[in-house]
């Protein structure tokens, strides 16, 4: 029976050209185009689009310090508060609290954040007047890079490397201020170091006028402390998992810290997201209006089909087809174009994809062209089926409540 009706659906579709060519066409259209815009979507969500997930998710939180007599620590502070007269721990411009360094691992561990790390930064009053900052900073790790100066910011010499000691990095106007040529020798808390390269860092929360290794800075930190620390920092330099989940990440990051700490980040995370959020919404609306449109055309024929058929389908059960027969018949004709349109569509998306560069389909340069994910195949094969299904099940059922005489009537 299945053989069949397979057979029967095969020459009703072939017997009416027309109709047949025009919802193949449909299938195809949709198929093609949906397949194509969602390997666009995926591509740009990818290697390519890192360009605008990565826009402004950087930031840096800290526990601002309050000058008040009653001023208590925060519970995850180290050491003890400050004297206003000190030199003191600094974030974002103003005084702030040494916070446990076992606070990166819960920070990292959160599901919206990337990488987090450790700094100390610390303003020590410069001998010659006025007073400089200090970072210390773990530069294994990449979030360092984001918020506070990274390799490709070097303007003479070299970047430092984990395990270096007694070298430094200096901030390029500071450098030229002091002057401090590179290979030159700073002094900090009575300890000299080499400079050993110069960098621009340009706009970064976590700036400073000279960056040196996290233990080392430590070290010079404690030697102008009454009450020295171990294992602290006072910034966390955090770089978010993506725009989207920037706004997230910072809430995730405060409520870590907890009392009243306080976030610095870049502004531009958040129309990186929302330019990311109007391209997929664009994609799928696009898709969408032409998924509804193809079956709307097909339902219509299908339908037309049922009407021009009344007779036939009179004729049939008037010999024994039950409705059942007659709902499989018109649905698997409709199925059947739907899967020859999806078959289609899927070969013309792989062509499409295989010969069009990517900066054709998305206007973004790119070494390699946009991947063909078989998953996608898939999911638009599977659409142009459930398509099929919908715009056949009216027609079906509609031509399943003829009755045999009336239709009969009706020459």
């Amino acid at each position: 029976m299945m053989r069949d009706l397979w057979e029967y659906a095969w020459r009703e579709t072939a017997r009416r050209k027309g109709r047949t060519l025009a919802n193949v066409i449909g299938y195809l259209l949709a198929v093609a185009i949906m397949v194509v815009l969602m390997s666009v979507l995926m591509f740009s969500q990818g290697a390519a689009g890192s360009v605008l997930t990565g826009v402004g998710t950087h930031f840096i939180a800290f526990v601002p310090f309050h000058y008040t007599p009653s001023a208590e620590l925060p519970e995850h502070c180290c050491g003890t508060q400050p004297d206003p007269q000190w030199e003191n721990f600094w974030a974002n411009g103003a005084p702030s609290v040494p916070l446990s360094t076992e606070l990166i691992e819960e920070v990292r561990k959160l599901p919206t954040v990337a990488d987090a790390s450790p700094c100390l930064l610390f303003k020590f009053e410069d001998p010659a007047g006025g007073a400089f900052t200090v970072a210390g900073l773990d530069f294994s790790d990449y979030a360092v890079s984001t918020t506070s100066c990274a390799v490709t910011d070097i303007v003479q010499g070299r970047f430092l490397q984990p395990s270096d000691t007694g070298l430094v990095l200096l901030e390029e106007s500071f450098a030229v201020s002091k002057p401090l040529p590179l290979g030159s020798s700073i002094a900090i808390a009575n300890t000299n170091f080499k400079v050993a390269g110069i960098v621009n860092a340009g706009i970064r929360p976590a700036k400073a006028d000279v960056y040196m290794n996290f233990n080392e800075a430590q070290q010079v930190i404690n030697k102008q402390l009454v009450h020295p620390i171990h294992n602290a920092m006072n910034i966390v330099l955090v770089e978010s998992a993506g725009a989207k989940v920037h706004p997230q990440a910072m809430e995730d990051v405060t409520a870590t810290l907890g009392g009243d700490s306080l976030i610095s980040t870049y502004a531009c995370s958040f129309p990186a997201a929302e330019v990311m959020g109007i391209n997929e919404k664009g994609i799928w609306l696009i898709t969408l209006i032409v998924g509804l449109s193809v079956v709307a055309l097909a339902l219509k024929t299908q339908y037309s089909s049922v009407i021009e058929r009344r007779r036939d389908i009179g004729t049939l059960k008037a010999i024994g087809w039950t409705d059942g027969n007659v709902i499989s018949q018109i649905l698997t004709e409709s199925v059947l174009q739907a899967a020859i349109g999806g078959i289609l569509g899927c070969l013309i998306a792989v062509i499409v994809l295989l010969l069009m560069p990517a900066e054709v389909l998305t206007g973004i340069k790119a070494a390699e062209g946009i991947a063909i994910y078989p998953l996608v195949l898939v999911a638009g094969f599977g659409l142009a089926l459930l398509g099929g299904i919908v715009a056949g099940i009216f027609p079906a059922l509609a031509a399943a409540h003829l009755r045999p005489a009336d239709s009969l009537r009706r020459v």
